[in-house]
């Protein structure tokens, strides 16, 4: 049976999931993932949790879930990790990573966010902000 793995490669924008049942592991770019969430039971158990559906025959789906509250803030947060031309999200997993993550975006010129969002994402200091709109522009 092949080790089962979740991994967000924010790098290569790649996602890997597990196959179904002893099927090899799914890695495959982020842009052509596909989630849904879990619409539960009769009486809703197990409703609004993330799903990633198998690019498979007969479509297979399987659990996505990080630990946010919902299937919303789940896909967000994958959302917001995933775009390597954003910053990393908020939380003190990623506060070893900003100032190296800071330097690679600004000496790529601070692209455009790879996914369109409505949820503002600013950098981590007031002065990084300043400097990614005055080289980035946005």
């Amino acid at each position: 049976m092949p080790k089962k793995e979740k991994i967000l490669n924010r790098e290569d924008g790649l996602i890997t999931f597990t196959g179904l049942l002893w099927q090899k592991n799914i890695t495959m770019p982020f842009k052509n993932a596909i989630f849904c969430y879990s619409t539960g039971g009769e009486d809703a158990t197990g409703a609004f949790m993330l799903q990633v559906i198998r690019p498979t025959k007969g479509y297979t789906f399987e659990d996505f879930m990080i630990g946010a509250q919902s299937c919303y803030e789940d896909i967000s947060l994958i959302t917001w990790y995933m775009d390597k031309n954003r910053p990393l999200p908020p939380g003190d997993a990623f506060d070893e990573y900003r100032l190296q993550d800071f330097e690679r975006r600004k000496a790529e010129g601070f692209p455009k966010p790879l996914y369109q969002s409505n949820i503002p994402t600013p950098e981590a200091t007031i002065e990084q902000q300043k400097e990614r709109e005055k080289i980035g522009g946005w």
